[in-house]
């Protein structure tokens, strides 16, 4: 008679192992609910080359034809230049001219050789000096606060900053910064609120010093703007997906802020501007796509940067469990930058 609890307790055990495999089977896997549209996928990419980093937090600041610019957000005035195939790489300091102190931390290194630029927006304050000394001096006495900056030329700049309206509501904008009167100018209605302004408004800024445009790409909606260095809206573009709107919630907090009160539906990541297209980072699955894509591999969709027509997708292999934090692609290859790693695809190209 003892062994009739065992033996009923073992049931109940396999019971439950077999609803549960029931349940999952039957369960909504992460590609059963279509998105709404489907990609032309060439081969996949092919690892050639990849550079450990002793250390995370980095950030890609610029690159030349020889070489890639590796920034760090821990530590603001160093910089990682390795060349294209991530053989030879040297660390180097950013040198502040005497007497100079600053307080912040969280400091951005844009390198557009034979320049080199060290801003924070929140001061602001902004630094420039050459790459063959590292020499940095205070650059650009007037200008505006602004929490993503983009150079343009050698005498201005395009930032994104917040903006309080006549009612007191904040929204992003995009602004041009220069070095002679007027020294900001407003881009009007080129960034659209949908719901608060700020967050649903989050995006990715990139230039291309071949045809002279500029790309944000929003976050949360399927939506991108192209303009010129004028600020100018050329045209509005949208990637594949159908995401109209941005699937966010803000919670206001007592102290005036807002933050997310749940998170935040992501659409593309990251979009970066080469040889008059436009390279998106997306996080979705198409529904020609198998649901393991997202697991495996870096999605990244190709669109014309003419006028944003979609061209192609383009698969990059995950090393390990690290996602792709920040890209270039420089002809037909494609450097990613994860956690630790620099890695070098050969990628396909139409």
């Amino acid at each position: 008679m003892t062994q009739h609890p065992f033996r009923f307790a073992a049931l109940c055990v396999m019971v439950c192992i077999v609803l549960v495999l029931i349940l999952y089977a039957f369960a909504d896997k992460p590609n059963d609910r279509k998105n709404g549209f489907s990609r032309k996928v060439l081969p996949a990419a092919t690892l050639k080359s990849s550079l450990e980093l002793k250390y995370p937090a980095y950030y890609i600041a610029g690159h030349t034809d020889e070489h890639i610019y590796l920034g760090n957000y821990s530590a603001s005035q160093h910089l990682l230049a390795a060349d294209r195939h991530l053989k030879d790489t040297q660390h180097l300091t950013l040198k502040l001219a005497p007497g100079e102190r600053y307080a912040w931390k969280l400091a951005r290194i844009m390198v557009d050789s034979p320049v080199v630029y060290m801003a924070e927006g929140s001061t602001p304050t902004l630094y420039r000096g050459r790459l063959d000394d590292l020499h940095m001096s205070r650059f650009l006495q007037q200008s505006c606060f602004f929490n993503m900056l983009q150079n343009v030329s050698a005498t201005s700049f395009i930032s994104r900053s917040i903006h309080l309206d006549s009612l007191g509501s904040s929204r992003n904008i995009l602004t041009k910064i220069k070095t002679d009167s007027p020294y900001v100018t407003l881009g009007k209605n080129i960034i659209k609120k949908q719901v608060d302004g700020i967050f649903c408004t989050d995006g990715t800024l990139d230039y291309d010093k071949q045809t002279g445009k500029l790309v944000y790409v929003y976050h949360y909606r399927n939506e991108f703007v192209a303009l010129d260095t004028n600020l100018h809206t050329l045209y509005t573009g949208h990637t594949l997906d159908t995401n109209t709107m941005a699937k966010i919630q803000v919670a206001r907090l007592s102290t005036g802020g807002s933050k997310f009160s749940a998170p935040p539906a992501y659409v593309n990541s990251l979009a970066r501007l080469a040889d008059n297209r436009i390279y998106v980072l997306s996080t979705l699955v198409a529904d020609n796509e198998h649901w393991q894509a997202r697991h495996d591999t870096e999605i990244i969709d190709v669109y014309s940067l003419h006028d944003g027509t979609y061209i192609y997708t383009l698969h990059i292999p995950l090393q390990g469990k690290e996602r792709i934090t920040d890209f270039v692609v420089k002809g037909d290859q494609l450097l990613a930058l994860c956690d630790h790693t620099l890695n070098v695809y050969t990628i396909a190209r139409q």
